[in-house]
Order: C-alpha cells, then sequence, then structure tokens
C-alpha cells in the first residue's frame, strides 16, 4: 500500500504549511507597513522644528546680548569705571585710538593711571554719566563739580567693527585724550622745580609743565615749600577745537607765614641796630641835627613796626610792601642862645633797600640804606 504523497510546500514562501509558528518568518499586515512609515515621517518633522527652535533662540540670544552688551551705553560705562579705579591702561583700551602727542617727550603722563588718575575722580563731585543716540550716532555726557564751579564734557562712541561677526563694538573717541599746561610765575625766582599734581611730583621746565590727560579729569596743582605755597585747580575737558590748544591752569605763589617772619625778624634786627644814642645812627637811613647842646643820654628813636611790611611773590619775584617810612627821634638839649632846657621831637622819613631771594632751600634777606649805607645782611637757615 503506498503513502499519500506529502503536501506541496508553500507557493509563497517554499515552506512547509505545518512549520511551527515560531518557526515561520513573521510578516508584517499591510497596515503595520503603511504605521511605520508615518512614524518616521513624524520624527524628522519633529527634529527639523527642534533645530529651527535651537536656531530661532541663538538669533535671540545674540540679538539679546547685543543689545544690553555690546552697546555705547557700556562702552561708556567700561571708560568712566576704569578712570574712577585708575585704571589707565584698562581706559586707554576704551579709546579708538592713541593720539600722535602722547609720544611727545616734554608731556608728563602723571595723571594716566595709578594714584593720581584715581584721585582725579575723586576730586569731581556729583559726578553723572549719560549716552544718548541721535541718527545713529552716539556720545558719552559727563557732569561733574570741582570747587565752585560746574563742568560738562561730551565724548562721541564710535562703531569700531564687530567681534565674531555678531557682535558690536565700540570706542571713545580719541577727542577722549587731551593735554594741558600748568604755569607757576617766578618759579625759578622762588627756587621752585617742582609741583604735585594730585598728591605725585611733576618737574618744571623753567616756569612751565605738560601733562597728558583722560578727559574729564581734574587736577589739584600744589606748592608748598617752607618760603612759597600756592594751590589751584583744573577741570579737563575734551577739546571740541583740535586745532586750539587746551586750556590750562596758572599756579600763583605767595609767600608763606614762615617767609613773612623771616623778613620781620631781620627788620627788627635791622632797626634795633640803628636805636643809637646818637643824631646820625651809623649804617642807617636817618640822621638829624641840631644847633643845641644835646644830652645823649637822652636821645632816643622809634622805628617802624615789622609787621606793617608785607611780603609777597609774583611772576617778577619777591617784593616787600609798605607805607611811607618815618622814624621819631626825641631827645633833651640845652638852648644854644639863652641855655634853656628844651625837648625836642623830629619826624625823619627814610627809605631801605630791602631784596628778598632763594637760594637753594634758604631764604636770603637783605635789608640796607636806600643811600648807600651799608646795613644788616642775613640768612635764615
Amino acid at each position: 500500500m503506498t503513502s499519500a504523497p506529502p503536501p506541496p510546500p508553500n507557493e509563497q514562501h517554499g515552506e512547509a504549511a505545518d512549520a511551527p509558528i515560531w518557526e515561520q518568518p513573521h510578516r508584517p499586515a499591510r497596515g503595520d507597513q503603511a504605521g511605520g512609515s508615518n512614524g518616521r515621517s513624524f520624527a524628522g518633522w519633529g527634529w527639523l522644528a527642534a533645530v529651527l527652535i535651537a536656531v530661532a533662540g541663538t538669533v535671540i540670544a545674540v540679538w539679546q546680548v547685543n543689545e544690553q552688551v555690546y552697546t555705547p551705553e557700556s562702552a561708556a560705562e567700561d571708560y568712566w569705571e576704569a578712570l574712577q579705579a585708575g585704571r589707565g591702561r584698562v581706559a586707554l583700551g576704551h579709546v579708538e585710538q592713541r593720539p600722535e602727542f602722547l609720544s611727545e617727550e616734554d608731556l608728563d603722563h602723571v595723571l594716566l593711571n595709578g594714584d593720581p588718575l584715581a584721585r582725579s575722580a575723586e576730586l569731581m563731585e556729583a559726578s553723572q554719566l549719560t549716552v544718548a543716540e541721535e541718527e545713529g550716532e552716539a556720545a558719552a555726557q559727563v557732569e561733574f563739580v570741582l570747587g565752585d564751579d560746574s563742568h560738562s564734557t561730551s565724548l562721541p562712541v564710535e562703531r569700531t567693527g564687530t567681534t565674531w561677526g555678531f557682535f558690536d563694538e565700540y570706542s571713545i573717541d580719541s577727542s577722549a585724550m587731551t593735554w594741558f599746561e600748568i604755569d607757576v610765575p617766578g618759579a625759578p625766582q622762588g627756587g621752585i622745580g617742582q609741583v604735585s599734581v594730585n598728591g605725585t611730583p611733576v618737574n618744571l621746565d623753567g616756569e612751565t609743565a605738560r601733562l597728558s590727560a583722560f578727559a574729564p579729569a581734574a587736577a589739584e596743582v600744589e606748592v608748598d615749600s617752607q618760603w612759597l605755597i600756592g594751590r589751584a585747580q583744573h577741570a579737563v575737558t575734551a577739546q571740541e577745537d583740535p586745532q586750539e590748544q587746551p586750556a590750562g591752569v596758572t599756579l600763583d605763589l605767595e609767600a608763606s607765614d614762615d617767609a613773612a617772619e623771616v623778613l620781620r625778624s631781620e627788620l627788627a634786627e635791622y632797626f634795633e641796630g640803628c636805636e643809637q644814642e646818637v643824631l646820625m645812627p651809623s649804617g642807617c637811613p636817618v640822621g638829624t641835627s641840631t644847633p643845641h647842646s644835646v644830652d645823649p643820654d637822652s636821645i632816643s628813636w622809634s622805628f617802624p613796626d615789622p609787621e606793617d611790611f608785607e611780603l609777597s611773590f609774583d611772576a617778577d619775584g619777591w617784593s616787600v610792601d609798605h607805607g611811607e617810612l618815618t622814624a621819631d627821634v626825641s631827645f633833651e638839649a640845652v638852648h644854644y642862645f639863652d641855655g634853656t632846657q628844651i625837648s625836642e621831637t623830629e619826624t625823619v622819613p627814610f627809605a631801605l633797600d630791602i631784596t628778598v631771594g632763594a637760594s637753594g632751600e634758604d631764604l636770603i634777606v637783605s635789608v640796607s640804606s636806600s643811600e648807600g649805607r651799608q646795613g644788616v645782611d642775613q640768612e635764615s637757615l
């Protein structure tokens, strides 16, 4: 008996129809195939949307940083804060271009950094910084008070480029760098070779000194020697016209109390030497005569009070101011004709040559008769 033939193989897959289910390959239904394609499409659109959102966020972030950080206001504030902190190198980095005059040899740069620069900001009271933009141009305005006077200066802020192609860069116009001159009339005659600027010594070239400075700035110029004193303040602002010479400051010197005391001491000594019991004191600018017989012990001279002499100083040097000089002499005498006892008093006008000069650290005062009679010549050490 012959066995039945085996069933035909599966026409689609060439596999036995009765193969176990776990051995049969999985065949997704038509609906399952369509669903997978749609899932991949949705995932692609989601990825693209995420990229677009990230790009938009980056653009917004760049715009916000550019609007809030890289602005004329921030450049001006950074410059002003550097000046207040005495950080001159940082402030110079905010200036668009270094002016050529900074390389001039006779220019002193003491006000460009450190304590003198910080002191400048301290001297400027009630300071206020504002930045205004108009028609695409920006300018910083600084207002301040120095002493009893109000000042203001304008500093253009210019766009100089970009960083990484996104962020705007701004710098302060080079007019923020300037210079000024200090004039000290009569400095050589007074033996003054230095002045103090914001607490730091600055050498004079004769009567003058030139200093570079940021704008705005304040300079306190002083001379405080034993014999001469002087103090002046100067506000530095940006030059409106680069062709004009910047405004300077003149420091007028005056005699110190010590110098006036030296003069009065020398005058007192001179007058004391003239209080001789004679009518013609030797070496003195006074004298009188009488036909009567004078008692020498009764002769008494009285000279002006040295406190009435004023010592001053100007561009021409030292000078001594006083009123009309007179001395009073009184004496007892026997009348030449009738022998009676008489008392006489006479006022005698006179003149003095008084010279004052500085020699190193010494003040020299010379007092003598204007008629060429030798007086006293003393040196104060």
